[in-house]
């Protein structure tokens, strides 16, 4: 049986060593930012822009003032619960 010394292995490296470890590092951490913006880019849908009402539509007059109104009620929605907000925070 072989004998082991008592003390602690020393810290010391040769410089080549290091620096390679270090390049090795770096090289690993750029790979992994690299997949992470092309999982990124890749996540994310582009939104399609609705195309809206065609002009031979035979009601087009008609829809164009419902969704006018309900945008008109939704925004008057909207500005009712902000002023319910405030009216509550004041009187808190």
């Amino acid at each position: 049986m072989v004998k082991r010394s008592k003390k602690s292995k020393s810290k010391r490296v040769p410089l080549k060593k290091k620096y390679k470890i270090e390049k090795k590092v770096k090289e690993y951490n750029k790979k992994k930012s690299k997949e992470a913006k092309k999982v990124q880019l890749s996540g994310k849908r582009k939104v399609e822009k609705d195309p809206g009402i065609p002009n031979d539509w035979p009601f087009k007059e008609q829809e164009l003032k419902a969704l006018e109104a309900r945008r008109e009620r939704a925004i008057q929605e909207l500005e009712q619960k902000k002023a319910d907000r405030k009216e509550r925070k004041v009187t808190i």
